[in-house]
């Protein structure tokens, strides 16, 4: 009888999950693109049935479940712009007309048919920033007056103060604010600045930067300008990203949660102490889940919260094993003691590690 009942509670609740997202089918979605201006559409699969759209799409349950209270969100807090869905299960050959190829993907279509597709992270502030983004030119121009606004406009914009003689470097400018204009926002002000001709603001990691002439001379030098000053101070470490961590020769520090909440939480606490000690050490969060083993081998317990330092250099783990939680005062305490050689490297032995999900 109890099983019955979990059962009948489940299907409930994943149908109220499924009913929340509201999809559109075909003719609908067609009505829809062409009255707008713009649109933006979830592509994802129902959870309860998804073999029927996995030839379609590939898809990705956690994200999908993830990507659902955000998308409500989106849609309570913005009235102007249209945000609706498909179900690549349901209608697989709608899928298939659109080109979708992974589950969910998100896109900003025009009311001509084209669309600019989102990269970014599954949450409700960067989509929204996304969609803002997408209507403002690819190069703004501004003053000594608009400068401050538009500086603050967006999580990462790029300023350039180009005079007569640097026509090539103000068309290179231009050429990577098409490519980057669905991550971040440029502008090209009337006036020039003594020895800077590009600044970056990151209003996330609150940092800026500035380059000379000579810094972005050299071809490809603007591009790593850009990709240097829009890097998170505490990225997520990746399959894609882990060996830049391990080539820079700086010691990195380990947050390993199952939650995007959690590793949240951890970045916002910790950006400051990552601020002071950036010269030294990487700060970086890590799935505790899809990287169970390297948790392992970091001296932690799988699928827990944790935090661990580890030097490349000499391969020196130093797993945090004591009972305060986890916070930017004990992680600092922590590394001071590593510095001071009161914490010896871990060998292998099993540690008494403390559980932090409180973090």
């Amino acid at each position: 009888m109890r099983e019955s009942i979990w059962t009948l509670y489940t299907l409930a609740v994943l149908l109220q999950r499924v009913l929340a997202w509201e999809h559109l089918e075909g003719k609908e979605l067609e009505t829809t693109l062409e009255a707008r201006d713009r649109t933006l559409v979830a592509s994802e699969i129902n959870e309860i049935n998804p073999s029927a759209g996995i030839d379609t799409c590939h898809f990705s349950r956690e994200h999908a479940q993830a990507l659902e209270p955000e998308w409500a969100a989106l849609q309570k807090q913005n009235q102007e712009d249209v945000y609706v869905s498909i179900d690549c299960s349901q209608d697989a050959k709608l899928c298939q007309k659109y080109n979708v190829r992974s589950c969910p993907t998100i896109r900003l279509y025009k009311q001509d048919g084209s669309y600019t597709s989102y990269r970014g992270p599954r949450k409700t502030q960067p989509i929204k920033s996304f969609v803002q983004r997408q209507s403002r030119p690819v190069v703004s121009y501004v003053n000594d007056q608009s400068m401050p606004s538009f500086q603050t406009s967006d999580d990462i914009t790029f300023i350039g103060h180009f005079g007569p003689t640097e026509k090539q470097i103000k068309e290179d400018f231009t050429k990577l604010a098409k490519q980057y204009h669905d991550r971040f926002s440029f502008a090209i002000a009337d006036y020039t600045l003594p020895k800077v001709l590009v600044e970056c603001f990151n209003n996330v990691d609150e940092t800026s930067l500035s380059a000379t002439s000579n810094d972005v001379a050299s071809p490809g030098a603007l591009q790593d300008f850009i990709f240097s000053c829009s890097t998170p101070l505490i990225p997520e470490m990746t399959r894609r990203n882990e060996m830049d961590f391990f080539q820079s020769g700086k010691s990195i520090v380990y947050f390993f949660a199952h939650s995007q909440q959690k590793k949240d939480a951890f970045v916002s606490d910790i950006r400051p102490l990552a601020k002071k000690y950036d010269e030294y050490l990487h700060f970086v969060t890590i799935d505790a889940k899809e990287y169970a083993d390297a948790a392992k081998l970091m001296g932690l317990k799988e699928g827990r919260t944790g935090l661990s330092v580890q030097n490349p250099n000499n391969g020196d783990v130093f797993p945090y094993a004591r009972k305060e939680a986890i916070s930017a005062a004990v992680v600092e305490a922590f590394l001071v003691d590593i510095i001071q050689g009161k914490v010896k490297p871990w060998r292998g032995e099993e540690l008494h590690q403390q559980g932090h999900d409180e973090l």
